[in-house]
């Protein structure tokens, strides 16, 4: 359940700073790489995805991939933003190296046979 809920917390933050007006506007830890920030949010989501969801990895990438369009697209009618292609290749490269990250923590952790519960 909680990892539901970080899934869903992170997904609301995320939409919250991808619609703000003034970006710009945010604290420098912030704010310092759009690129970054874009790969850094889309690593924690599908790790997060990953943790509360069964759902198979086709389909993660797939949902988070195309809420990666979803924002660029809403940001394109945003008078104070705009939709950017590089955008979503930071997207694109954030889903993968968090599934690099999700496939090497689930080789560190040690397998005890039974269900996590969540």
């Amino acid at each position: 359940m909680i990892s539901k809920i970080s899934f869903f917390s992170a997904l609301i933050l995320i939409s919250v700073l991808a619609f703000l007006p003034d970006y710009s506007a945010l604290p420098p830890v912030v704010s310092f790489s759009d690129k970054l920030n874009h790969a850094a949010a889309f690593s924690v989501l599908i790790l997060l995805y990953r943790f509360a969801f069964t759902h198979s990895t086709k389909r993660i990438i797939v949902s988070l991939f195309l809420y990666a369009l979803f924002i660029e697209i809403v940001q394109a009618f945003l008078p104070t933003r705009e939709a950017s292609l590089e955008d979503i290749l930071a997207d694109s490269i954030g889903l993968v190296l968090g599934l690099i990250v999700y496939e090497w923590m689930k080789k560190k952790r040690p397998e005890t046979g039974q269900e996590s519960s969540n």
